[in-house]
């Protein structure tokens, strides 16, 4: 599987999201931000705003970043976390994982 990378920076704030092979990496450098790594068995939720903000959750915390729907490689990212965070929640009988359009 190749990995897939969303940016989403600002003029002060770094972020993205990379999509591999067992799970994403999270970045966001700001005051309480920083890596955090998660295995597509940990996301309880994926969401889809109707503004483009991708947002998933592990546990307690949320994590977004604005996305461009007319990006290939954001597109493909995406399809690839709701892909891997479906298929390990089908193997563990979790929370569903939820887009813009419903249950996925």
């Amino acid at each position: 599987m190749a990995s897939f990378k969303i940016r989403a920076n600002s003029l002060f704030v770094n972020r993205y999201l990379k999509v591999v092979e067992n799970g994403v990496v999270f970045v966001e450098t700001a005051a309480m931000g920083g890596k955090r790594k998660f295995r597509f068995d940990q996301i309880d939720y994926v969401l889809m705003s109707p503004t483009n903000v991708l947002s998933f959750q592990v546990g307690n915390e949320v994590f977004s970043l604005k996305t461009n729907p007319k990006r290939l490689r954001h597109q493909q990212a995406i399809q690839q976390l709701i892909a891997g965070a479906k298929a390990a929640q089908e193997h563990s009988a979790g929370f569903p994982v939820i887009g813009a359009t419903g249950v996925l």
